[in-house]
């Protein structure tokens, strides 16, 4: 099953489900925490239903036409805009990024990645200087434990990483909602960020593949603790990440001219959301109870 919508408690389903009954689109309504869900047997007819979702959030009452006519693929501009309306904070965070990389030019202007470094640093005579962990904290510069996230140094590095925000991150946030979507966002950057200075103890590392490895290990652990829950990551992309995990401690990245792997940052992101699956499982298994 796959997750579609959550209606407010002030919107009836009922006339959504029989016009999607209607164009023989199988689904369910499930009330889980107070409110009613929309969840879809077959991804494939997601632009049909997004087509029927629009016409009902516009006018409930025009879907009686729509009934009577075919329902068309959507055009991908309103998929888009569709994707940016259900999942806001997936959008802006991807906006950042995108940002981040243009006034860094993908870190060529090092001066301006110092502002998101997770330590400002000054290079002199070869040599490059910079603070340590307890330094920057006593400095109040808290929000450079998140920022790294947002810099990237190719356009390999920024694709990869937000064609799959764009992607699992957005399913989630339409599961999770963005209050509980940017709580995880947060935690998992930060720490990825933290203990890769920790441990590589070098200032000049960023991405969102931390967020990534840690959205990949959430939703793949989320469908095996609990049954209702959709699979967004089939067990072969779960053993690709796996493997390109294992890769990037490798010289194996370098000699395709990837340059170095934050190799600390994937592992702790993937830790972080395997235990963050365990602890939204446990919530929701409780507050069920």
């Amino acid at each position: 099953m796959y997750f579609v919508y959550q209606f407010k408690e002030t919107e009836d389903p009922k006339g959504l489900t029989e016009a999607l009954w209607h164009h023989k689109v199988a689904h369910q309504i499930i009330f889980e925490n107070g409110h009613n869900e929309l969840w879809l047997l077959d991804p494939s007819q997601l632009p049909a239903v997004e087509q029927l979702m629009n016409i009902w959030k516009d006018d409930p009452a025009l879907l009686q036409q729509a009934q009577a006519a075919p329902v068309v693929r959507a055009n991908s501009s309103g998929g888009i805009l569709s994707q940016l309306r259900r999942s806001p904070a997936t959008s802006i965070l991807l906006l950042l990024t995108l940002l981040v990389a243009v006034i860094t030019q993908l870190g060529a202007d090092i001066k301006t990645v110092g502002y998101f470094a997770i330590s400002p640093f000054d290079i002199k005579n070869g040599h490059i200087y910079f603070y340590d962990l307890a330094e920057v904290f006593s400095k109040g510069e808290y929000w450079r434990f998140f920022t790294p996230a947002l810099l990237h140094f190719s356009v390999i590095h920024i694709a990869f990483n937000t064609l799959w925000i764009w992607d699992i991150g957005g399913k989630l946030e339409r599961i999770l909602g963005p209050v509980v979507w940017v709580f995880g966002v947060v935690i998992t950057a930060v720490l990825s960020n933290v203990l890769q200075y920790q441990i590589s103890g070098y200032p000049l590392f960023g991405g969102l593949s931390g967020v990534v490895y840690g959205f990949i290990g959430f939703a793949w652990l989320l469908p095996i603790l609990n049954k209702r829950w959709p699979t967004l990551i089939s067990k072969p992309l779960m053993v690709f990440f796996v493997v390109w995990l294992g890769i990037g401690y490798t010289p194996f990245p370098e000699i395709l001219g990837l340059g170095s792997i934050a190799n600390t940052a994937h592992t702790i992101g993937l830790l972080s959301g395997l235990v963050l699956g365990v602890i939204y499982w446990l919530v929701t298994k409780y507050r069920q109870s």
